[in-house]
């Protein structure tokens, strides 16, 4: 038998993208804790204690964090390093992981966006593959859809997350396999 793993994001897409995604054998929740972009590392580990315990209460045996980057005033790899010292030595009951999306989780969408827009008629035809990593991903999302159509991080979000094709998606998005190598080592 597999043990529960729990996952911990943002905001509503994200948690919708996941709940689509990640079913048997994941338990994802919603945070309550500081996130914007200025929110300070320490103060998203501290807050996160709350979602963990639940989790461990659940039975999960491990906890990934994932959050936006966003548009932070500090580099991608230095924001990492300080939350993963943060979460280090906070003192969970169980093992909690980071996963940032680089910036944001529309990023992992569009590292397989050429094949998605093969398959979801609200994205326009002929989008070629590109590396998305660390440009405004939910920008880029709204220009791939059709006139007309309003990007919706719930709606389209999860429709999206669905059927991105992990193995493509993992090639096209350092920060996307980081997040699969922590939730399949938690698996």
């Amino acid at each position: 038998m597999t043990s529960l793993v729990g996952i911990i994001v943002d905001g509503e897409g994200d948690y919708a993208s996941m709940r689509r995604r990640f079913t048997e054998g994941f338990r994802v929740l919603k945070t309550d804790g500081p996130r914007g972009h200025s929110a300070m590392a320490s103060d998203i580990a501290i807050k996160s204690r709350k979602q963990v315990l639940m989790l461990a209460a659940f039975r999960c045996r491990r906890v990934v964090v994932v959050l936006d980057f966003e548009s932070r005033s500090v580099r991608y790899s230095e924001f990492c390093a300080d939350l993963v010292r943060h979460f280090q030595s906070t003192g969970f009951p169980v093992p909690v992981t980071i996963a940032v999306p680089n910036r944001m989780i529309e990023n992992w969408y569009l590292a397989d966006i050429e094949f998605l827009a093969t398959r979801k008629t609200f994205l326009r035809e002929g989008i070629q593959q590109k590396a998305f990593e660390g440009k405004d991903g939910k920008a880029m999302l709204k220009r791939f859809m059709r006139k007309g159509t309003p990007y919706s991080e719930t709606k389209h979000g999860p429709e999206l997350f669905e059927i991105v094709r992990f193995d493509v998606a993992r090639q096209n998005s350092a920060s996307f396999d980081a997040f699969l190598s922590q939730v399949s080592a938690a698996h």
